[in-house]
């Protein structure tokens, strides 16, 4: 499980709120098993709603950002997992494409 780091801005980031952000992100290592820490950033709107940012930080400086802005914190976080591991998803998948057409050009 990578590291996580929780910050709430204008919002106080509950104990239930931490452990449904570890259970939804902490299974993200498995589309891409170089990654060691995840910053999570809550900001409560000022009128209505919540924005969830997070920050995946992979090896060479390379980092993955996801956020998304919904009514409640639970919704909010869903679908930044989602989004998440969609871009996880598609870095693994170009990583493997690129390493496929390596390895075809040498046997050649």
């Amino acid at each position: 499980m990578p590291e996580i780091q929780i910050t709430g801005v204008h919002f106080e980031v509950s104990d239930r709120i931490r452990s449904y952000i570890s259970e939804k992100l902490g299974g993200l290592r498995k589309f891409n098993a170089t990654l060691t820490k995840v910053h999570v950033t809550i900001h409560q709107g000022e009128k209505n709603g919540y924005r969830v940012d997070v920050d995946m930080h992979l090896p060479h400086g390379k980092d993955v950002i996801a956020h998304d802005s919904e009514e409640t914190v639970y919704a909010a976080i869903d679908v930044v997992a989602d989004k998440c591991a969609s871009q996880l998803r598609k870095l693994h998948d170009k990583v493997a494409h690129h390493n496929m057409r390596h390895g075809e050009r040498a046997s050649a």
